[in-house]
């Protein structure tokens, strides 16, 4: 069963679809789409012959648009997002393609059914706490084939300390203009940015992918190391 606040995550995203891609875009500099092709490129590289695919909290379909580049034709790919709105732009976005409304720790899935999991940039989402991640992160594993492949774009803290400096204080500024352009979606964009802010670091999130049963956990940090692409097997 959703807590209020796994609710009230949904209803955000639900207010904010219609600029989200722009608002991403406006936090990364445009970054969010280079991060996006090369984590597609990194999917194709190490799950070459996959031919289902899950992409999973899928929002408005921009990560399921640069895996259908990477792959081609061949791949079948299905889009889940708990948020309805956010389905109806990725609809919009990736016409043909399959998309299901589902919750992360519940899919409608049998185990076994797909050979690549995906997530972007929505795993902080679902960091309501540490068991709720795990419990996630397991559904996320049962869902794929025995050596599948689970990928995870996600934004990361910086190596660097002043770089890591310099995020949190462009990230907060960032948020506060958005603010002031949209104060109806204020609890929203303050949502994100304490999602970004808070996520485990790169080494942190590998051994939580340990924990819940992945193997061979790793990631590389992509410019300038504030995004993280993760994989690991299940």
């Amino acid at each position: 069963m959703l807590s209020k606040k796994e609710l009230a995550i949904a209803g955000f995203y639900d207010s904010i679809y219609h600029f989200y891609g722009l608002a991403n875009s406006f936090l990364t500099f445009g970054l969010d789409r280079w991060w996006r092709t090369a984590a597609s490129k990194t999917a194709r590289s190490s799950a070459p012959a996959a031919l289902n695919a899950l992409d999973a909290c899928c929002g408005t379909g921009d990560f399921s648009l640069a895996l259908k580049k990477a792959y081609g034709p061949g791949l079948k790919l299905t889009g889940a997002d708990l948020s309805a709105a956010m389905l109806s732009a990725a609809k919009k976005n990736n016409p043909g393609m399959k998309f299901i409304q589902a919750e992360a720790k519940a899919l409608p899935f049998p185990a076994c059914s797909f050979d690549l999991l995906t997530i972007a940039f929505a795993a902080r989402n679902l960091n309501i706490d540490r068991e709720r991640m795990l419990a996630a992160l397991r559904e996320f594993r049962r869902v794929l084939k025995p050596g599948g492949l689970f990928l995870c774009l996600e934004t990361t803290r910086p190596e660097n300390p002043a770089v890591w400096l310099m995020m949190r204080i462009y990230v907060k500024t960032l948020i506060g203009l958005l603010n002031l352009l949209s104060p109806k979606s204020r609890s929203s964009y303050d949502f994100l940015k304490n999602t970004i802010l808070v996520f485990y670091d790169a080494d942190e999130f590998s051994a939580l992918l340990e924990e819940a049963g992945f193997t061979g956990a790793a990631y590389k940090r992509l410019f300038p190391g504030a995004a993280a692409v993760h994989t690991a097997r299940a």
